[in-house]
């Protein structure tokens, strides 16, 4: 593998990480009807993802001796862009359980 298809794999595996958290934190703000709850459950697997994907990086970028400068500012970019897209994420499961408060039966017997 050459360094820049390990860097490509590194970027593919965030999207892909970023894409499964917001919906595993979309399915739990709309089942709880609680946005804080989803944004929590986004938080942690995002953190999660990230220290999982970070660590592959670092042995994949290791073996092919990609050097220090280039690991560095792809990690810090993407620690960098985690605020944000946690940020949008909060906005989003928000928006999306807005109406939904009041709709929640309690069932009673």
């Amino acid at each position: 593998m050459d360094v820049q298809k390990v860097a490509n794999l590194f970027l593919i595996f965030v999207l892909i990480a970023a894409g499964i958290s917001l919906v595993i934190g979309f399915v739990v703000a709309v089942k709880s009807t609680n946005y804080k709850k989803g944004y929590i459950c986004t938080f942690i697997s995002s953190v999660v993802f990230l220290l999982l994907i970070v660590s592959w990086y670092d042995k994949a970028s290791s073996n092919i001796f990609m050097g220090t400068i280039p690991w560095i500012l792809n990690v810090i970019a993407v620690i960098i862009v985690l605020p944000l897209y946690l940020l949008v994420a909060r906005f989003i499961f928000k928006k999306a359980t807005k109406g939904q408060k009041g709709t929640k039966k309690k069932i009673t017997g």
